[in-house]
């Protein structure tokens, strides 16, 4: 059951999705389909969490901004994007006040790194001179043996070291970033150039879709629609002139079923009464042979001169006539009926009903004679369409076929970047080792500081003199001195590693990825209304719009942008391109609505009744059908069959009279045969000609009532029928045109709505959907991050490093040489340890005798 309900799920979710990427036309209301997928972005996006110890360019970052804390000078780049920036207009004042708070401490310290980098040879040049004149610290002996001073040394001395040590591996961790920066470089880049490819690529399938196969659709419903014209507006004309012409259309065809009716009855009349003249005449010869017969047995016998006996001269007559004689005699008025059915039968054989039919269907037909009689007119707006459809399929072509010329460069600039990046891959390996090595000299340094450290307090001994001091002592002190020796050799080269470095870096980070990464650049330059000289309002709408009073602002285009609108809302080219002027049809079709007006139609043609059904309507109408006298034939019909005194309809009666009458005289032999006789003659002509008489007079009765219930309103309807007629064919004709025009409005409505609607669609698709330019964001972001993150981080990291060690090594150098006088060996005694009370010395241990003798320390 789960599984049929997933199965049920997956179904009409497809056929959603099917349905939803669809075109339909809902009664001339298009629901649009979605634009295409297109091509997937790269999702390999600038990771800036990839560079190591955020902690170490917050504090480069910090330190810039520290250095230099103004604002660029946007004023001057707006005077020079104005083409008003003139140096002579400039005094060195001017320039110092406009640039102190950005370049003075770029300047100041770069100035304290050149005079270093001069004055520092120079300094270790005198201090090794000094040193080997026994001066500045170069004489062997040590004047304080203060403990504390020495702890003091070896903090300041651990400390440096570990502050260098921490510089130089954070150095070592950037110089892998940065080898790892070098190495994806180049697909970064191509990344970016691919998604820009894909963005134009999509943007172009989208426009494509939108004016290619979009428009297609919209123009193949006008071509439908053209095609349609007879249901669109022959079927609501057609419909409107129901109410009129339908019911006059019906009435003529309720009058040819009422033609063929009545003659159907009065044939059945005609039949039923011929078949009771025949029965008539048998019964009138019958009966009149019974009378004849009775009369002549009863004057042979003596059996019928009872005072009782029928009255069979008299009862045993015929008392009606049901043979044709003519109205005039006042009898049976059969010759109305044969009248009648001769001039039906002209009426059928002029068939009302078809020529009703060929009226109704010129009715019927007026979509396809509207169609018909149009087409010419229709055709001509094909054409036009054709020829507008065509016009912009060129349009896009060349739009297309200049997109692709664009793109075609691309292949060519992805290939030089790769060329570019294999190339930077090969020489930075060179990088590589020669920071691997400049800073593994860096680290030389504090290594042997530290192990020149552990040496001479490993090796120290406490109750040892200067001049006593151990090899393993004297060797860490003679270390302490190597380093500080390394930092006086190398200390200007590191120094120039890192002003140069810096006076680079600096300046641009702050005074161009800051300001750009921010958006500030934009905001206080171009964005800036009337900051451009030259430019009253916005410089950007100016220099492409040629409106400055248009907000066109960079700053806003990247936040429309980072919120992944269209890129024609966020960059307003609705100013630049009118989307509903490009799509204006009647600038290609001018003579579109006159061309609709033309559209009249021929239907002089429409006659719903032609003079010959009205002719058999008038004849129908004046027929002798309607001038029957059915009360001469209910009359006749209603009189009784005989005169019998007992029963005129039923003679059996009669003959029960006549066997009461045998046995009420006793009547025996042949008179009773002669009486019983005459009863059967009654019976005989009661059973086989009254009673199939009788019968076929009931018939009749029930035929002439039909046929006078269907003649009795012939002569109104006809005369309704025809003035209905005569007034849906005056209403066709005197509205038909009126409602032609109508519908027409309203189907060049519905036509050229398609165009409303798909102009409608391509402003909302091209606004809202079109070309969403979140991709150009991350290409912009990932850019500037590649230059002021990925490159720019490490050239500033590198002097921030090589500078921080320097910064420490030169403190290093005043604990080391101080410090390598509590560790290595000296050489004089002097004031070393005058303080020490010659009663605390064994005067015959070896200082003792030493220190009489008055001799030095080696």
């Amino acid at each position: 059951m789960i599984m049929r309900c997933l199965i049920l799920l997956a179904i009409t979710l497809l056929v959603f999705s099917e349905v939803s990427s669809t075109n339909t036309n809902n009664n001339g209301d298009i629901t649009w389909a979605s634009l295409p997928e297109g091509q997937e972005y790269s999702e390999e996006k600038f990771d800036g969490d990839r560079f190591p110890l955020d902690t170490t360019w917050n504090s480069i970052d910090g330190f810039l901004k520290f250095i230099s804390p103004g604002d660029p000078p946007y004023e001057i780049i707006s005077d020079a994007i104005g083409g008003e920036f003139v140096t002579t207009d400039y005094e060195p004042v001017d320039y110092y006040n406009e640039f102190k708070d950005n370049i003075l401490g770029f300047t100041v310290l770069f100035a304290i790194g050149i005079i270093f980098i001069v004055v520092f040879p120079i300094v270790a040049l005198c201090f090794c001179c000094c040193r080997c004149c026994n001066k500045c610290g170069g004489r062997m002996e040590q004047k304080s043996s203060s403990t504390c001073m020495c702890c003091y040394l070896i903090i300041g001395l651990i400390v440096s070291c570990a502050f260098i040590l921490g510089g130089v591996g954070t150095a070592y961790s950037l110089n892998n970033y940065t080898a790892d920066s070098v190495e994806t470089f180049a697909d970064d880049v191509n990344s970016n150039i691919d998604n820009i490819v894909r963005f134009v690529e999509n943007t172009n399938d989208e426009l494509s879709f939108l004016v290619g196969e979009q428009l297609n659709y919209a123009l193949d419903q006008v071509k439908i629609d053209l095609n349609d014209i007879g249901n669109l507006v022959g079927v609501p004309v057609r419909d409107e002139l129901d109410n009129e012409v339908v019911p006059a259309i019906t009435s003529v065809k309720d009058l040819a079923t009422s033609i063929d009716d009545t003659y159907d009855k009065l044939l059945v009349v005609n039949d039923t009464q011929n078949e009771l003249a025949d029965l008539y005449r048998l019964f009138k010869i019958k009966i009149d042979q019974v009378r004849t017969t009775i009369s002549t047995d009863c004057s042979s016998c003596s059996c019928c001169s009872m005072t009782d006996f029928p009255d069979y001269a008299n009862d045993y007559k015929s008392n009606v006539d049901y043979q044709d004689l003519g109205v005039d005699n006042g009898y049976f008025p059969q010759f109305a009926v044969d009248q009648s059915i001769n001039e039906l039968q002209g009426l059928k054989d002029d068939d009302l009903a078809s020529v009703a039919a060929e009226g109704e269907q010129t009715f019927i037909d007026i979509p396809e004679t509207l169609t018909n009689s149009t087409k010419s007119d229709i055709d001509s707006i094909s054409e036009n369409i054709e020829g507008f459809q065509d016009d912009i399929q060129d349009a896009v072509d060349d739009l297309t076929s200049e997109l692709d010329s664009v793109l075609d460069e691309t292949d060519k600039w992805s290939s030089d970047i790769d060329d570019f990046g294999e190339t930077a891959q090969d020489y930075d390996v060179y990088r590589v080792y020669m920071m691997a090595g400049i800073f593994g000299l860096i680290l030389l340094v504090p290594i042997i500081w530290l192990l020149g450290l552990s040496c001479g307090l490993l090796g120290r001994s406490s109750d040892a003199l200067p001049t006593e001091r151990g090899c393993i002592s004297n060797c860490g002190g003679c270390l302490l001195i190597l380093g500080a020796a390394l930092v006086f050799i190398f200390g200007t080269f590191l120094m120039i590693l890192t002003t140069l470095p810096f006076i680079i870096g600096g300046p641009v980070d702050r005074l161009f990825c800051d300001p750009f990464q921010s958006g500030e650049v934009y905001k206080e330059t171009v964005d800036k209304k009337g900051a451009i000289p030259g430019v009253d309002g916005y410089y950007l709408s100016d220099l492409l719009l040629n409106d400055s009073s248009i907000p066109l602002e960079i700053s806003a285009i990247l936040d429309a942008c980072e919120n992944n609108e269209a890129i024609y809302t966020a960059s307003k080219l609705e100013y630049l391109v009118n989307i509903s002027e490009y799509l204006n049809y009647k600038e290609f079709m001018p003579d579109i609505d006159s061309q609709f007006e033309n559209i009249t139609g021929d239907f002089s043609n429409i006659d719903i009744l032609p003079d010959s059904g009205k002719q058999t309507l008038e004849e129908f109408g004046n027929s002798s059908v309607i001038s029957i006298n059915f009360t001469l034939f209910n009359e006749e019909l209603g009189k009784d069959i005989t005169m019998d005194s007992d029963d005129p309809n039923d003679l059996s009666v009669s003959a029960a009279a006549i066997t009461d009458y045998i046995d009420d005289h006793g009547f025996t032999g042949s008179n009773e045969s002669a009486l019983i006789t005459m009863a059967g003659y009654l019976t005989d002509l009661q059973s086989n000609f009254i009673d199939p008489m009788v019968a076929k007079r009931d018939a009749l009765v029930t035929a002439l009532d039909e046929l006078q219930a269907s003649t009795t309103q012939i002569e109104m309807s006809v005369n309704s029928t025809l003035i209905e007629i005569e007034a849906a064919q005056n209403y066709i004709d005197s509205n038909i045109g009126s409602l032609i025009d109508r519908e027409v409005s309203s189907y060049s409505d519905r036509v050229l709505g398609y165009a409303e609607q798909y102009v409608n669609y391509v402003n909302d698709q091209v606004q809202t959907e079109v070309g969403r330019c979140k991709p150009l964001y991350n290409v912009y972001e990932d850019s500037l991050n590649l230059i002021c993150v990925s490159l720019l981080q490490s050239w500033n990291s590198l002097w921030f490093c090589i500078g921080w060690c320097l910064f420490f090594m030169l403190a290093g150098i005043v604990y080391s040489i101080k410090l390598a006088k509590y560790f290595r060996k000296m050489q004089f005694s002097e004031d070393t340890y005058d303080e020490i009370e010659m009663s605390n010395v064994n005067k015959n241990g070896p200082y003792g005798a030493r220190l009489n003798a008055g001799a030095e320390f080696d």
